[in-house]
């Protein structure tokens, strides 16, 4: 994926240096194991709108890139109005549904979550 900030084209890339960083920022022990739960919290962040959330993803799919954009890069880009927020939300979920690295977990909880919110609006 890429977006140019300032005139400048930066890559992201959803590989495993993205799923690694991640999961190294959000993990759970359990049976004296490490487990990376970094897309399981990321994705319902994403779809809830957290724009904390989407500036970090991009800054992590960032990271082994060239060139390399720092969070206040991203953070302006993000902040700026001509900047389509929304489109940029759906582009990282279309990219995280594609990547070989985050595909099969990205599908099935996109999957999950779009059903809950289906179930919950009907029984409103």
């Amino acid at each position: 994926m890429e977006l140019e900030i300032n005139g400048k084209v930066y890559r992201f890339k959803f590989g495993l240096g993205f799923v690694r960083y991640i999961d190294g920022k959000s993990s759970i022990e359990q049976n004296g194991m490490q487990f990376g739960v970094g897309l399981e919290n990321l994705i319902p962040n994403l779809m809830s709108g957290s724009v904390v959330t989407l500036a970090d993803c991009l800054f992590a799919a960032n990271r082994t890139e060239n060139p390399r954009a720092t969070q206040l890069i991203i953070d302006n880009y993000l902040e700026d109005e001509e900047t389509d927020i929304d489109a940029v939300f759906d582009m990282v979920l279309d990219e995280l549904k594609k990547s070989n690295a985050t595909k099969k977990k990205a599908v099935d909880l996109i999957e999950e979550i779009e059903k809950e919110i289906e179930k919950a609006q009907t029984k409103n």
